[in-house]
């Protein structure tokens, strides 16, 4: 048989924005699980995860009360899921190149390592914002002020999203020169645009609509920013 043509760039689009989808989802339930069992190592009785229909069927850590638990206690909590997110998602995008796995999996790797880098900028940008959600608007009210250096959490996230967005760009040009024209670097560009840029953007969107990370200002600005940064440090 012949070998398939590869898809077209609209096609690719889709595919890798509901990988993409798929993979924000699968994170938040990995960073509950994280969050779960973080807490009960500092003594905040964990009692399993639950979907909660409220925020779009997202999975939810259910936590009881840890009175003795201070600052640093909650930033290890809250904070703990990231870092594990990041590291699984970058041992399995390795592992999956490394492997020379089907063109499903390798998109759905490049979803996860897309949504992973853009975790921690998008979380910051989150807790810029008046009404933010995530895991860094999460520890400024469990510290007791909300707002407290918003000013710092913009500049880092706006620094964070210009660092992740090289090194997705990177992923995903390694990743769709199998599809499409990779020669150039306008040809480079509109690859990393259609197989990390716009599914990251969605993923994006999946997270300040679903997990209530944000309100529209937060929508408007932050996957316009992820898309635009790929586009400029793509080389």
């Amino acid at each position: 048989m012949p070998p398939r043509p590869p898809p077209s760039p609209p096609a690719l689009t889709v595919l890798c924005s509901l990988a993409a989808v798929a993979a924000a989802w699968l994170s938040l339930a990995l960073d509950q699980i994280v969050r779960g069992a973080a807490g009960a190592l500092v003594g905040v009785p964990f009692f399993g995860v639950w979907i909660d229909p409220a925020h779009n069927y997202t999975l939810r850590a259910v936590q009881g009360q840890a009175a003795g638990v201070g600052g640093w206690g909650w930033s290890f909590v809250v904070l703990s899921g990231t870092p594990v997110l990041l590291v699984l998602a970058l041992v399995f995008h390795a592992l999956v190149g490394a492997l020379r796995s089907p063109g499903w999996l390798r998109v759905l790797s490049l979803g996860w390592v897309v949504v992973a880098l853009l975790w921690i900028p998008a979380s910051l940008a989150a807790a810029a914002l008046p009404g933010g959600g995530g895991p860094v608007a999460e520890l400024y009210l469990r510290l007791g002020d909300p707002q407290a250096g918003r000013w710092t959490a913009a500049a880092l996230g706006l620094l964070g999203l210009f660092l992740a967005a090289g090194s997705a760009s990177e992923r995903a040009v390694a990743v769709g020169r199998a599809w499409m024209r990779a020669d150039a670097v306008e040809f480079r560009r509109r690859l990393v645009r259609v197989s990390a840029g716009w599914p990251g953007a969605a993923a994006l969107m999946a997270l300040g609509v679903g997990a209530g990370w944000a309100g529209s200002a937060w929508l408007l600005v932050v996957p316009v920013a992820a898309v635009a940064a790929m586009h400029f440090r793509t080389r």
